[in-house]
């Protein structure tokens, strides 16, 4: 069996735990952080991302998915030092966020293939940190012909490193999900190892069953401290699961925990909206109580944190067996 990267090292399918597949430790911008010495903090930063790690440990996280992207200005170091100081098995994502600008309409389809690739075999950062997840996306432009090279160079590098695919669904109540699934397919995906993004109030049900039918995972994954949309989902996902879905769901939080920190007052992360000092166990605290005062059961509720992370990463899953 392959082993799973996370960024302080290899672990089996079996050994994640409860997993959280939709979260972001630091979101922020390189342009900024090269043109301004002082713009970024590492050690303050640093310290308030290992707070909410801590108290994520505590509630019962073992493995998060980071799933911050170079051009959302992914630090693959910071990511290792918060790692290594809370324990918690953090998978670092290759791929890239939806993007318009200059250097990705430019980039080939070839080169962009490339890129993602060697993230996920040679690693990044100054210890090589090899990359455990694609992650990639169709934003409020829709399929454009750049989001379209964006998706077909992400499937060709899936193909090729084995990795599962996490997307990011825009605009809603679009069906972009199937639309990306589709594009996946032509290229040789195995749609199981796909999770299809931001599931929301909007988007009808029939269109999350047409995902899940398709061998695809479903995220219901905006499921942050500030409840969005939580009474939405607290009625949507026990029927999901009533309808035979529990071993296509992934719930998450989306939580930024550190962003675009910087000296100025103005752009202070704490007033982020997604931020908490607890943010990464508000799934634990507060959603999976109220989801089982609705009827659904532990065993839902580890199959879709615990069975369901496993068998994405899992390489005998993909050959169609189930994990031991």
């Amino acid at each position: 069996m392959i082993g799973i990267e996370t960024v302080t090292g290899s672990v089996f399918p079996e050994d994640l735990g409860f997993a959280l597949m939709h979260e972001h430790l630091y979101l922020g911008d390189w342009n900024n952080r090269m043109s301004d010495p002082e713009w970024f903090q590492h050690e303050e930063a640093l310290e308030m991302i290992v707070g909410v790690l801590k108290d994520a440990k505590m509630s019962g996280v073992k493995t998060l998915v980071d799933v911050t992207t170079r051009n959302m200005g992914r630090d693959i170091d910071l990511i290792r030092e918060a790692a290594e100081k809370t324990g918690i098995q953090i998978i670092a994502s290759t791929g890239v966020y939806v993007d318009e600008s200059g250097y990705f309409s430019k980039i080939s389809e070839d080169n962009l293939a490339k890129m993602i690739v060697r993230e996920a075999m040679e690693g990044v950062g100054k210890e090589k940190i090899r990359c455990g997840v694609i992650k990639c996306g169709t934003g409020e432009c829709g399929f454009t012909e750049n989001n379209k090279k964006l998706l077909r160079a992400c499937a060709r590098a899936q193909r090729e490193t084995g990795l599962p695919i996490i997307t990011h669904c825009r605009p809603q109540g679009t069906r972009q999900g199937l639309f990306q699934q589709d594009i996946f397919e032509e290229h040789g995906v195995d749609l199981q190892r796909v999770v299809i993004g931001h599931y929301r109030n909007g988007d009808p049900i029939d269109y999350a069953e047409n995902v899940m039918r398709r061998g695809s995972y479903i995220a219901i994954d905006q499921m942050n401290f500030n409840a969005h949309q939580l009474e939405y989902n607290l009625k949507l996902i026990p029927e999901l699961i009533r309808r035979g879905y529990a071993d296509r769901l992934i719930l998450s939080h989306d939580a930024v925990i550190c962003y675009n920190h910087t000296r100025w007052t103005d752009w202070d992360h704490k007033s982020y909206i997604n931020y908490a000092p607890n943010s990464l166990s508000y799934m634990i605290r507060e959603v999976i109580p109220k989801l089982m005062e609705r009827g659904v059961t532990k065993e839902e509720i580890n199959m879709i944190f615990i069975n369901n992370p496993r068998r994405i990463f899992s390489s005998e899953w993909q050959q169609g067996k189930e994990c031991q």
